[in-house]
């Protein structure tokens, strides 16, 4: 098949694109798509030579109308942070101003405008997302990026991240990328289209207008020989005799295919005069296509300028805007590949030669790395400070990557174990956690300080507890405070990877060394940090009294220390104290925090908390909405999320989605048992057993919900706290009430040791549930308790049993007052399970249950359910954008949904809207 092409495309002349209709089509589409304002993505691979570049020029020749953005990663450039990005977006540095102040300032930093701006890699991310939907706002967007396989990683991280999130901006999103390349082009979840080589009858096609005059036998070789491959076809016979082509003699064996396509290549240059191959590699090995310095350059060779006009007439180079661009990035490729590693030093020692601007710092010190053979103390040196300034401007997988070679031309073992470890952080930061562990074996060997050996136990045990064993973060966090200086922070760490193994010894361990690192006694008084720590391990030995009287001192003071971090510790305190609405704004706070600072890396574990705090005050819907944004971000970091996927599995429960909580449950089954992670285990079973309670199944409720029981295999203090009341019934209702004596023991030093109203109502319930005579008097104080219904589902909960002790007793005229409030309650949260067993109650008094309808709120989908509440809030669709990392043409899409399924007209009618109301 034939499809028109739009005329000269990069490397070639050619203004056919034969047997490319399947491919075309698919672009066609995805441009169409573009221009009713739906986005796409699509990902094009294949072998060298075979016709991504190409398409990539007739996706742009065919944009018509549209904005078009197009750039290609260069091999030499990968070090260079953010290279590739800057390259796309340079046509369009004068929308930065549209953007929120924080994204500005972020590619601001990219493109040098905000001098000394440190940019988190994430927020670059975001920004480049924003900035899109601004520019495909005016007329539809393109973009494209050639060479995919040698786009700097920080670029590729960012621009995947985007790829990712684009929806209704209108951008067409187009990477072309070698397939099986060495560098490997990563874009997992985007949609991906293999480039074959061509069929027979398009590759005899293409032969026949591109090399007439081809005996037809040596055409079938040709068209055999290279698999079709376009660029192959399109070479090969400018490499034979006229003998070979008419037949007269016969064809070299092998000819070259696929991969060998660059050998095509190298035996035109080869052609070249010494000097002007000579030449070619300096212009191989500098990146930019700075002209002047590649004459500069190639002049120190005693090469004159002549050599250019030469490579320029074999068509391997050309000269357009003052820069120097090869034919095709094979030539480039080839070129470098084939040289000598003398050769190959000898070009970038004279290219660093010539760099003298201080501009060109960066670029110096790198060709001074590739020209260097053995250690050199100063230009160490000169690579760390590449990397300060690159971690400076957002590049901390740049960053990392000079440090390395830093760290390898070290000549002293200190300063070699620094800088791998220094890199190691910054390839934390920048969320490559598998390249950390690596990268601090290198380290290893070396002798350093006791702050960078503490820095590398530090970042070993983050590791794990974030991807790992809990159990061996443990170990290394503990090791890592043990040096001398070592922050407190570090054993909060490991606090936490004593709470996710569920572990109350380990967590004692760490309050001692806690108290022995900061010299406080156990009657002096106690900073913020070793308070949390001292609180976790006295609740861990049961000891409520003194464990609740420090953590709730701590909430306080760490709650006031304006941190993501820091409110996420001031949260879990405030959990362990029963706290729910303290809990929910520290949380919130964090979010909220780190979505103003752009700190995506920390997003899903403050967003999985987030959502269990909604569950914790009953709001399902809004644990729903935080739960699967949190789980989107860790799946596009490569973070796992279990506390996600048990609000997730919790909130399934409360409404009655038999599937989607087994789902979430066992996904969170096998996270536990992967990672020895207690707390998850724990919370997934409690989903489990709340989901057979609402459905009616007390005793496989009770079954289930019994492994929490103090001592039971599944044990973990905080879980079993809030599942007790859940238990308690369940037992009751299987009829063995006294199974569950224990777990109420530990519920009444909870509730007695907090002070609390959420604790005492929780005790209340269980109480009156076990009671044998007047039940109601327990269930009514646990009504009062929540006068203003701060946690819904379980006042509903608490008025429910009241209900059904009064009507049991015969009071049914007061019953139905209670077993009315419980209905209402259960139908606002969406919990039909409860909504059913409520208007069971009620019709069993007497009363008609006449059950409301869900409500368009129910309709939603999570995000439409975040963008609904915020713009409720009266945030502008742009800072809605920003908060949730999506485009404003993407929120917009989605707030007209918002309006259309809820019925409204504006946000004024939308402030007042109860989202928790289905």
């Amino acid at each position: 098949m034939l499809a028109p092409g739009p005329g000269p495309s990069r490397g070639y002349d050619l203004l056919v694109l034969y047997g490319r209709g399947a491919e075309c089509a698919v672009l066609d589409d995805l441009l169409t798509a573009a221009r009713s304002s739906s986005s796409g993505v699509l990902v094009l691979r294949g072998e060298p030579g075979v016709g991504k570049s190409a398409l990539c020029e007739y996706a742009a020749g065919r944009a018509t109308g549209m904005r078009v953005l197009q750039c290609a990663g260069i091999e030499s450039e990968v070090p260079v942070p953010f290279a590739t990005l800057h390259q796309l977006l340079h046509p369009v540095r004068d929308r930065l101003p549209m953007l929120p102040p924080a994204q500005a300032a972020a590619l601001g930093g990219v493109f040098g405008t905000v001098p000394d701006r440190w940019s988190d890699p994430f927020l670059v991310a975001v920004a480049l997302l924003t900035l899109l939907g601004e520019v495909a706002a005016d007329t539809g967007l393109l973009c494209v990026v050639d060479d995919a396989h040698w786009v700097d990683a920080a670029s590729a991280e960012a621009l995947v991240f985007a790829a990712r999130r684009l929806d209704a901006e209108g951008v067409a999103l187009v990477f072309a990328a070698r397939d099986g390349d060495t560098r490997e082009f990563r874009a997992d979840g985007l949609a991906e289209l293999r480039v074959p080589g061509l069929d027979a009858a398009a590759a005899r096609a293409l032969l026949a207008d591109t090399a007439p005059g081809l005996a037809d036998d040596v055409c079938a070789s040709l068209v055999a020989s290279t698999a079709g491959n376009p660029l192959a076809l399109l070479e090969l016979p400018a490499m034979l005799s006229r003998e070979q082509l008419t037949g007269r003699e016969t064809l070299p064996v092998p000819l070259a295919v696929g991969d060998q396509v660059e050998q095509l290549f190298i035996t035109r240059v080869h052609r070249l005069s010494p000097p002007a191959r000579h030449f070619l590699l300096v212009a191989a090995a500098e990146s930019t296509g700075d002209l002047a310095a590649v004459l500069r350059a190639a002049a120190l060779a005693d090469i004159a300028d002549g050599v250019l006009a030469e490579t320029e007439r074999a068509g391997l180079v050309q000269v357009r805007d003052g820069r120097l661009r090869f034919r095709h990035p094979l030539v480039r490729s080839a070129t470098y590949h084939r040289a000598t590693f003398l050769d190959r030093r000898s070009v970038h020692a004279a290219l660093a030669h010539v760099l003298t601007d201080p501009a060109d710092a960066d670029r110096r010190a790198w060709h001074l790395a590739a020209a260097a053979i053995e250690p050199d103390a100063e230009l160490a040196g000169a690579l760390e400070a590449s990397a300060n300034r690159a971690r400076a401007r957002g590049g901390a997988v740049a960053a990392a990557d000079a440090l390395v070679r830093a760290a390898e031309l070290s000549p002293v073992g200190a300063d070699r174990a620094a800088r791998y470890v220094a890199a190691a952080g910054d390839a934390w930061q920048a969320g490559q956690w598998h390249r950390v562990p690596a990268l601090l074996d290198e380290a290893e060997p070396f002798t350093g300080t006791a702050e960078v050996r503490a820095r590398l136990l530090f970042l070993r045990g983050m590791v794990e507890l974030r991807s790992g064993q809990p159990a061996t973060a443990y170990r290394l966090l503990l090791r890592s405070a043990a040096q001398p200086g070592s922050r407190l922070e570090t054993l909060v760490h490991a606090g936490e990877a004593a709470t996710l193994l569920g572990e109350p010894a380990l967590a004692s361990e760490v309050e001692r060394l806690a108290r022995r690192q900061t010299g406080n006694g156990d009657g002096a008084e106690v900073p913020e940090l070793l308070a949390l720590l001292s609180g976790w391990a006295r609740i861990g030995q049961d000891d409520w009294s003194s464990g609740a009287r420090l953590l709730a001192g701590a909430v306080t003071g760490v709650h006031a220390l304006d941190s993501p971090t820091h409110q996420l510790w001031a949260g879990r305190a405030a959990i362990y104290l029963g706290d729910v609405a303290t809990a929910h704004a520290c949380y919130s706070r964090a979010v909220s925090l780190a979505r103003a600072e752009g700190a995506v890396g920390a997003l899903p574990m403050m967003l999985d908390r987030l959502a269990f705090a909604d569950m914790l005050s009953g709001r399902p819907a809004a644990a729903t909405a935080h739960a699967t944004e949190g789980l989107r971000l860790a799946d596009a970091l490569g973070l796992d999320s279990g506390i996600a996927l048990i609000s997730l599995a919790l909130a399934a429960a409360w409404t009655g989605d038999e599937n989607a909580c087994r789902s979430a449950a066992e996904r969170a089954h096998e996270l536990a048992a992967a990672r020895r992670l207690r707390v998850v285990a724990a919370g997934a079973d409690w989903a489990l057993g709340l989901l057979d309670l609402g459905a009616g199944r007390p005793a496989d409720a009770f079954e289930r919900l019994l492994a929490l029981r103090p001592g039971g295999r599944g044990d973990h203090v905080m879980i079993r706290l809030w599942a007790t009341p859940d238990l308690v019934e369940a037992a009751v209702r299987a009829g063995a009430p006294a199974e569950c004596e224990p777990a109420v023991a530990v519920l009444a030093r909870w509730a007695a040791g907090s002070g609390l109203p959420v604790p005492e109502a929780a005790l209340l319930r269980c109480r009156g549930l076990l009671a044998r005579e007047d039940p109601a008097t327990a269930f009514r104080a646990a009504v009062d308790l929540d006068p203003r219904g701060d946690r819904p589902l379980e006042r509903a909960r608490a008025e429910l049993l009241l209900g059904e002790s009064l009507r049991r007793a015969r009071r049914r005229s007061e019953s139905r007052v209670h077993l009315r409030a419980a209905l209402e309650g259960f139908e606002r949260a969406g919990a039909a399970p409860w909504s059913a067993r409520a208007a069971a109650e009620l019709r069993a008094s007497g009363e008609t249950a006449h059950t409301r309808d869900v409500g368009a709120p129910g309709t939603l989908t999570p995000q439409e359910r975040q963008i609904a509440a915020f713009a409720g809030q009266g945030v502008s669709n742009p800072e809605i954008a920003a908060r949730l990392f999506l485009s404003r043409r993407t929120v917009e899409y989605h707030l007209h949904k918002v309006f259309t399924k809820l019925g409204l007209a504006s946000r004024a009618e939308l402030a007042g809207f109860d989202l928790d109301d289905r």
